[in-house]
């Protein structure tokens, strides 16, 4: 019959790549509407995805509607409109971009075209998880190094590096921490590292830094091609939904990665939203000064609460707590208000906190208060 079980079913564990039954999916910040439909409340506010917490303007949406009249058509596999509008914008060649669906799949994309299974990559911890998962998937030995004081710590990072090693994995600023990677440091590691060692610098957060001293990738492509930068749309630009990632590298590595990446990965709708961003800068800038308005302001306040707060350069604060931020977790979304617990990070007494508007960040730390008390 055929409903009959086999004798010797396949067992989908055993037949999956080496690696894959060790990895963990990846837990975003829980929905909104799931916290509506849960809990029966009206108003959820998220501070846990390091979102942009203003609504599109409505010259935006008329963009994306406007070319969804393209919609029978592909996309440009190429972002050539958009890639020469984005070089005028950071100044730099046109050929040291490559656009892909997010900067997650950027990720992937760079190791499925450098690393080979047997390569030892370093990266931090905690840190982003995507940076495992792609050396995992790789088939690679991932080195995993604490951080120091909160800070991406270079000099063990360096005192990691094995006759394998490929790849070294960078965020600045640091997600979940926040610290960004000063340049002269930076600079000091690369000449410490083997010449055939990549190291991938992941600045999403980059627009949201503000301190002069730190290392950004686009200031060595000329100058050192081993380095290769990561950017978003994600962030400062608030196209999250869109999905429009990209890689800032010298253009031998671009052609390489060109050779790898999935055609028409980023799709007609967040190419014209990239576009409408570019061209209406100034609603970039206001975002962006609203968020570093509210990281001082935010910070000097959980301050004043007793909490320890890492010095940030990012959109999000990560703070200490004196109980468990589980318990912290579950009273704030009681109240409709979303925040990321550590114990996502391995550090289940501190919490990261996304900034939101004036009003919403003023609400949570109220509540914040009348906890703790």
């Amino acid at each position: 019959m055929a409903n009959t079980p086999r004798q010797n079913p396949f067992n989908p564990q055993h037949a999956a790549r080496h690696g894959i039954n060790a990895l963990k999916p990846y837990i975003p910040g829980k929905p909104i509407i799931e916290v509506q439909e849960e809990l029966g409340l009206e108003t959820v506010v998220k501070l846990a995805s390091n979102e942009c917490p203003l609504p599109p303007p409505d010259g935006l949406i008329a963009a994306i509607a406007q070319e969804a009249a393209n919609l029978t058509r592909y996309p440009d596999g190429h972002c050539r409109l958009l890639k020469r509008r984005l070089a005028e914008y950071l100044d730099i060649d046109a050929d040291c971009l490559i656009f892909d669906n997010g900067s997650e799949s950027c990720i992937r994309l760079i190791a499925q075209t450098f690393i080979n299974p047997g390569d030892d990559v370093i990266i931090p911890s905690p840190i982003f998880d995507a940076y495992k998962t792609a050396g995992i998937l790789s088939g690679a030995h991932v080195i995993e190094v604490p951080l120091n004081q909160y800070r991406i710590d270079l000099n063990a990072m360096a005192a990691n590096l094995t006759a394998n090693t490929k790849m070294v994995w960078l965020c600045s600023p640091a997600n979940p921490t926040g610290p960004a990677i000063k340049r002269a440091d930076f600079e000091k590691f690369l000449m410490h590292l083997p010449p055939d060692v990549i190291v991938v610098l992941d600045e999403a957060y980059r627009e949201f830094v503000t301190d002069p001293n730190c290392a950004h990738a686009a200031d060595f492509l000329f100058k050192d091609n081993r380095i290769i930068g990561l950017r978003t749309f994600s962030k400062a630009f608030a196209l999250a939904g869109l999905r429009v990632g990209y890689v800032v590298a010298h253009p031998q590595v671009i052609a390489l990665l060109t050779k790898v990446k999935l055609p028409f990965a980023v799709n007609s709708l967040a190419q014209a939203a990239a576009h409408y961003a570019l061209d209406h800068i100034d609603i970039v800038n206001a975002h962006v000064q609203l968020i570093v308005a509210e990281r001082r302001r935010v910070g000097r306040a959980l301050a004043a609460l007793g909490l320890m707060v890492v010095p940030s350069q990012a959109s999000f604060l990560f703070a200490e707590l004196p109980v468990d931020s589980g318990r912290v977790f579950a009273h704030l979304l009681s109240k409709g208000f979303i925040i990321r617990p550590g114990s996502a990070f391995g550090m289940p007494r501190f919490m990261r906190l996304s900034l939101g508007a004036r009003e919403q960040n003023q609400t949570l730390i109220t509540l914040l208060d009348q906890y703790l008390s």
